[in-house]
């Protein structure tokens, strides 16, 4: 999630715990532990696709994290005895209040679609796929909400909260925990959502007359559990996406991406220096990569050729948030060239605000059942 979601997180999370204790240093101390599993990002390792599969890895991992936040109690515990300065809880509620606060972050990533090493060193051990629930959107503002208010009110009010009657909450601050019941809540609701956008698309395909499926995953299209991207693969490796909204009467629509038509036979020609790269994406993604050609933008030469790699979890329209070029060549009656990975070349403005467009689009076929898609690349069903 976006480092404000895990900020509030992590300060609502402390805030419930050692609010009573510590007031409103409960929240910042919270806040901080929080976006720690995040600066893993100021590690370089030499390429985009290493950056981006490493990411989410050991510094995200529950094992890591619960060792820390043992070790990081007892640290502290043992400097309070060392300082003869009694801690005024157990250690049990502080190294609850540090492991949780640190754990749930990574948790609460393995909610988007990016991918999360939540079991760490033992993702690549084992070849276990990085945990991709698909079920949020990277920045959700409905889930964040809730958890901001409580942080925003944890640090107005103080000790002040933990004032109330309720038993089995006597140690914790009930408006916390409140609004993390809420934000769960609302987690738990796009995991409802996402099973039935999931059916809705498999409906789709089927009313087509698409019914050589393998395999398929859903996610959340842009910042809202209401409008859904499934992308499919049937037997001939071909790649269909599926859009909609849950509000939407009718069945979503469809269209085959047809760039990556020969996406199979491109990664084989890749050179054995990229292939390497390629490998580890198609890892990260759980093979959900497309392979595909383009000319170098601004290049007159239309015999040079790139060969890029797009992760097909997270698009907006035709383009993907994390694309990159893996190979290239001056000819095309030359092999492909390896060249270390570069992002491949960034969308237009034009681009850019077609991804708006998508809500815009989303919402009108929710509203006006007469709205049809002037995009003719997208198939109606009845």
């Amino acid at each position: 999630m976006d480092s404000l979601s895990q900020i509030v997180l992590g300060a609502s999370v402390q805030g419930t715990i050692l609010g009573k204790y510590q007031g409103r240093k409960a929240y910042l101390y919270g806040a901080m532990l929080g976006t720690l599993p995040d600066l893993d990002v100021l590690i370089s390792y030499g390429d985009p696709i290493s950056d981006m599969t490493y990411h989410r890895g050991f510094s995200h991992s529950l094992i890591v994290l619960t060792a820390v936040g043992l070790i990081g109690s007892w640290l502290i515990s043992r400097y309070h005895q060392w300082q003869d300065i009694p801690l005024p809880y157990s250690f049990r509620r502080l190294a609850a209040a540090m492991t949780l606060t640190l754990t749930t972050h990574p948790i609460l990533d393995s909610f988007t679609v990016y991918g999360t090493q939540l079991l760490w060193p033992l993702h690549e051990a084992i070849n276990l796929t990085p945990i991709s629930i698909a079920s949020i959107f990277i920045i959700d503002p409905l889930y964040t909400l809730p958890i901001l208010i409580a942080m925003v009110v944890g640090f107005i009010k103080g000790r002040k909260l933990a004032v109330f009657n309720t038993v089995w909450l006597a140690h914790c601050q009930r408006f916390a925990v409140w609004m993390l019941i809420i934000s769960s809540s609302y987690l738990l609701l796009s995991v409802g959502l996402k099973f039935y956008a999931a059916s809705q698309a498999k409906q789709t395909l089927v009313a087509a007359g698409i019914n050589n499926i393998v395999r398929s995953k859903t996610m959340p299209m842009l910042p809202t559990i209401l409008m859904w991207r499934t992308v499919a693969e049937d037997k001939q490796h071909r790649v269909i996406e599926v859009r909609g909204s849950v509000l939407d009467k009718r069945l979503p629509e469809y269209r085959y991406l047809t760039q990556y038509d020969d996406s199979k036979e491109l990664k084989a020609k890749l050179p054995e220096a990229s292939q390497l790269y390629a490998n580890r994406l198609d890892w990260f993604s759980n093979d959900w990569t497309g392979y595909r050609t383009q000319t170098p933008v601004d290049n007159e030469n239309k015999q040079t050729m790139q060969l890029v790699v797009d992760d097909l979890r997270m698009m907006a329209g035709d383009t993907a948030f994390f694309s990159f070029v893996l190979a290239t060549k001056d000819n095309l009656n030359l092999p492909w060239q390896a060249i270390e990975p570069i992002n491949a070349p960034r969308v237009t403005i034009g681009e850019q605000s077609s991804r708006l467009e998508l809500i815009k689009q989303g919402f009108k076929r929710v509203f006006d059942e007469s709205v049809v898609n002037e995009d003719k690349s997208w198939v109606l069903v009845d």
